[in-house]
């Protein structure tokens, strides 16, 4: 058997009516299809009881929105969820205004950063380190979980919608 791709070109047309469409060159908002994919994987994972890459996916979305508040420019967070928290509190960002939902997603956010300050956390088996994967964190309650990651989806497109920002 020969193998085929399951990847199309950009310059070809695909055949499948159900295609996965993975490049962002075409689309019309990349920051927010991208931000909403990851959402959808997030929930989808944790609602099927598969906690690891749940975890991990929940990170990326609270990284990608993040990096999304901040708007583009030269600055270097790579993939430290504190030092976006912290830009965005001393900048006076409205994620940090009054309100229970905005105390939450930022409260979850720090949670995600401190049980994963590297942020390669449910990637991998183990850590950089060697140390086992999400080692100080035993399991999650898949509600709460899930309630904190609708959290943060809802604050980040509302905020996108409004202010219209992209990675």
């Amino acid at each position: 058997m020969n193998y085929v791709s399951p990847f199309g070109d950009m310059d070809t047309d695909h055949e499948w009516p159900d295609a996965l469409c993975l490049s962002r060159a075409h689309s019309a908002n990349a920051s927010d299809d991208t931000i909403d994919e990851f959402y959808e994987g997030a929930v989808t994972l944790i609602d099927a009881g598969i906690p690891q890459p749940a975890f991990f996916l929940a990170r990326q979305l609270a990284e990608l929105s993040l990096k999304a508040l901040v708007g583009p420019g030269p600055k270097k967070f790579n993939h430290d969820l504190g030092k976006l928290l912290k830009h965005l509190q001393e900048s006076g960002d409205d994620l940090f205004a009054a309100g229970e939902d905005r105390h939450l997603v930022v409260e979850f956010i720090r949670d995600l950063y401190n049980r994963d300050p590297g942020g390669d956390e449910g990637r991998y088996a183990t850590t950089k380190g060697g140390t086992p994967a999400l080692a100080k964190v035993c399991c999650a309650n898949p509600p709460l979980f899930r309630r904190y990651v609708d959290l943060l989806f809802a604050y980040t497109q509302a905020r996108l919608s409004r202010v219209g920002q992209t990675v």
